[in-house]
């Protein structure tokens, strides 16, 4: 498959956009949750909402920086969007579902997250509403791995982390082979538009 130069524009893109979801991962860092960032951004690229994880904060199981961002966009959208989503970690299934049903045509990540790996779990569904989004993925991943080991560090003997220590333990044990320059890679979901690597 060719890359055709408005492929290159997204993958260009992509990793500017990602500067805006690890800001927010940095966010989560700092008040001590996972770090985990997601902006949406309408089609232009401009900003419409950013969120990061507030698991812990909110004791929402479901305060994902994803929903978090879907939640402060609410009712500042147009009926039939596009949206992209950028997230510094490969969505779950639930983000990635609420992706397809609030018209999310484009996912950006930064790491993937190979036990939870939504992008490449989720069928999407069939209503007329719901959307096909392209996944782009890799992008900055060593920057978003670097904050859960930044995590690891802040947070070395504190038994009250005992949950999100062995989410992050496991991710970094995965992920263990991530490369330490930047490069985009294109996730291997099956329903999704592939981009080629430039």
């Amino acid at each position: 498959m060719s890359t055709t130069s408005n492929q290159l524009e997204n993958l260009a893109n992509a990793s500017e956009w990602m500067l805006l979801a690890l800001e927010q991962a940095e966010r989560a860092l700092s008040t001590g949750e996972a770090p985990i960032g997601c902006v949406l951004l309408r089609a232009d690229g401009s900003l419409l909402s950013a969120g990061f994880n507030t698991m812990v904060a909110t004791g929402n199981l479901v305060a994902h920086a994803e929903i978090n961002a879907f939640a402060s966009a609410a009712g500042r959208t147009a009926e039939g969007e596009a949206l992209i989503m950028v997230s510094s970690l490969e969505p779950c299934v639930m983000c990635t579902g609420a992706a397809m049903q609030a018209g999310v045509v484009t996912i950006v990540y930064a790491l993937k997250a190979p036990a939870d790996s939504g992008t490449s779990r989720v069928k999407p569904p069939e209503s007329p509403d719901s959307t096909l989004p392209k996944v782009i993925g890799n992008v900055k991943a060593d920057a978003s791995r670097k904050l859960f080991t930044d995590w690891i560090e802040r947070h070395a003997g504190d038994d009250s982390r005992k949950a999100q220590r062995r989410f992050i333990d496991q991710l970094l044990t995965l992920t263990a082979t991530v490369p330490i320059a930047p490069r985009v890679a294109v996730t291997d979901l099956p329903y999704a538009t592939r981009l080629a690597n430039p």
